[in-house]
């Protein structure tokens, strides 16, 4: 790896926010990228509008609309102004990659953003090069991505699944909880997930005793409760997420099934925007958490803050990670002294700056981002609202492995 580079970074000094536009703008994202002064530094924000995910692709939009504003009300990025083209997509690889050759190609784009599912990533990281464009992926968490499907304009900020997986193992040994269960969706995340956890319970001198997978979009568990029911195990990891998480959830409450659990450990299981769903039937569960809206360096402080001010609303993981991946951008064009493409690429190789996270750099090696994980169970605020209090951090010296030998940059 090469040498780190440090620069001393705060969105709140170099600033952000963009008139929000889909149209306009030269042809050829490379062709203008290097800029001139005054000329706007366009990226492309293209999050799900419809369908189970356009939450948090509103989510997306409302981080990087934050961002631009923030930083044009205090100037600008080199003193030139931010400017979002917003795209819509429906989450599927093709319709993705359409709006961004139209970004790009029509709107004169260069960075890209808001993106959503690791599917879409990897569709959009085959034609990078080819747009000389660099795409920031705050949402998709496949390992692939920074292993075998890695390329050299694509950039993670998200946590990898693997990543979340460590930082549940670093903590598992504390938990209460000796004989373990495995509830996870048929698919590869769950199978992924279920196969890490049980190698990390053996390694805390802990005993996977059953482990069953329900198809993804599963509606009735009734047999699954059952059979974590007749388990005998103390303690339950579960792998569900999204509408089968709370069906998985409200049916487990409803058998009386956490009632046996000494821990509830969740991946992916509970998040914020559920808290509201779930209720008070999640108060005690843990899950690992991607961010810590109460971390209490600057940076953070002035995000949650300023973000509270303009949406009326705390942000959560979503906004957080998207906010980041537009730190991380912003921090490669400052270093880089340009928005030319290949000068930001080199610009971010092993660059550390401070974060919403705190210090965090870009690895080279793979294009990840190395960043914190906690583990947080959820509790009741003193507001009477649901929200996690952290219990253990862990370092990404921990939690990150090292770069996949499948990866060529």
């Amino acid at each position: 790896m090469n040498a780190k580079k440090k620069i001393a970074y705060s969105m709140s000094a170099v600033a952000l926010m963009a008139l929000v536009t889909s149209c306009g703008g030269t042809e050829g994202g490379g062709d203008a990228a290097g800029g001139t002064e005054g000329e706007p530094i366009k990226i492309a924000v293209i999050p799900p509008t419809s369908g189970a995910l356009a939450e948090f692709g509103t989510a997306s939009r409302e981080a990087w609309e934050y961002a631009a504003k923030e930083a044009n009300d205090n100037g600008g990025i080199l003193g030139r102004p931010v400017e979002l083209v917003i795209k819509d997509t429906d989450a599927s690889a093709n319709t993705t990659l359409q709006a961004v050759r139209e970004a790009v190609t029509q709107d004169g784009a260069n960075f890209i953003g808001g993106v959503m599912t690791s599917t879409e990533h990897n569709a959009i990281a085959q034609q990078l090069e080819g747009l000389n464009a660099l795409n920031f992926n705050s949402n998709g968490k496949d390992d692939a991505l920074t292993g075998a499907d890695c390329k050299p304009n694509s950039y993670r900020i998200v946590q990898s699944n693997l990543m979340d997986i460590n930082a549940l193992a670093d903590s598992l040994a504390e938990l209460p909880g000796e004989t373990w269960a495995i509830q996870a969706v048929d698919y590869s995340t769950g199978h992924d997930a279920a196969a890490a956890f049980t190698e990390a319970a053996e390694a805390a001198g802990k005993e996977v005793v059953t482990e069953q997978f329900a198809p993804l979009n599963t509606t009735e568990f009734g047999t699954y409760i059952t059979e974590l029911k007749n388990s005998g195990a103390d303690a339950l990891f579960s792998v569900e997420y999204g509408a089968d998480g709370v069906a998985f959830v409200n049916q487990a409450d409803q058998f009386g099934l956490t009632d046996q659990f000494d821990t509830v450990l969740g991946f992916n299981m509970v998040s914020e925007p559920l808290f509201e769903t779930l209720g008070d039937r999640i108060v005690g569960f843990k899950n690992n958490v991607g961010y810590d809206v109460n971390a209490d360096n600057e940076s953070n402080q002035s995000f949650v803050e300023g973000f509270e001010e303009e949406y009326g609303e705390t942000p959560y993981y979503v906004h957080a990670d998207n906010y980041l991946a537009a730190q991380t951008l912003f921090a490669g064009i400052e270093e880089a002294g340009s928005s030319e493409t290949e000068a930001v690429r080199e610009a971010l190789k092993d660059l550390s700056f401070d974060s919403i996270v705190g210090e965090v750099t870009v690895r080279s090696d793979d294009n990840q981002l190395l960043r914190p994980s906690q583990i947080g169970e959820v509790v009741e605020g003193e507001d009477g609202e649901l929200e996690f209090e952290i219990l253990t951090t862990a370092d990404a010296s921990v939690t990150t492995p090292e770069a996949s030998d499948e990866c060529t940059m």
